[in-house]
């Protein structure tokens, strides 16, 4: 059975559902840095993050903040964005994602590992796109982490200069959209990198005429 199979869910038990709402989904494969990413996003440790063998997240959880007088709801995500998750459980996963994000998500928030974009990451990319159509693509951000690893490099000159086409694709595809974070910076350099995410996602909300994405899904 597919995955819309089982997207049957009643969504009036979403959080938030109000325009004046924002929501973020944080998509990618497993071990990225999904979780990790969410609680510097959201200034407080709200997703269980720790390296391990296998993915810490087992279900989707939100969490939410202020900005700019704004509620923003933050939806972590498990690895249902693998080729392989097809299961039950993954659907049922799925489903929550939906129901967290109705009426539909602002920004999809890709996150992938700086010099580390491969063959998972761009199976995980045509994961979303088989879920949530290619008009999300005009809803998505890349969202590099390990942004420390950079030094004295910028992450423009990083993404021009990088032989990885598939990784240009994809941001060409996102419209120019990327941004990077240290998810073990210090408190004003997580507001800075936090600050210029949130401007990003206020152009993208604008030049998607203040509309959340949405689809058959929702």
């Amino acid at each position: 059975m597919g995955t819309r199979a089982f997207l049957s869910y009643n969504a009036t038990g979403a959080q938030g559902s109000s325009q004046d709402t924002w929501k973020f989904i944080l998509v990618g494969k497993a071990g990225a840095g999904k979780s990790a990413t969410g609680n510097t996003l959201l200034g407080k440790k709200e997703f269980a993050s720790r390296l391990g063998a296998r993915p810490v997240t087992q279900a989707c959880r939100a969490g939410s903040m202020r900005w700019s007088g704004r509620e923003v709801l933050v939806i972590d995500t498990p690895d249902f964005f693998c080729p392989a998750a097809r299961d039950m459980e993954a659907c049922r996963e799925l489903n929550r994602c939906i129901v967290l994000s109705t009426p539909g998500p602002h920004a999809l928030v890709l996150v992938t590992q700086l010099g580390r974009y491969t063959a998972e990451d761009k199976e995980a990319v045509k994961r979303v796109r088989e879920i949530f159509g290619d008009g999300a693509m005009r809803h998505m951000v890349v969202l590099f982490t390990r942004k420390e690893d950079l030094a004295v490099d910028s992450l423009h000159d990083y993404v021009r200069l990088s032989d990885n086409k598939d990784l240009k694709g994809l941001i060409a595809a996102c419209g120019d959209r990327y941004c990077a974070f240290n998810n073990r910076a210090t408190e004003v350099e997580r507001g800075q990198q936090v600050k210029e995410l949130m401007g990003i996602a206020e152009n993208m909300v604008q030049e998607n005429g203040g509309r959340c994405y949405t689809n058959e899904l929702y």
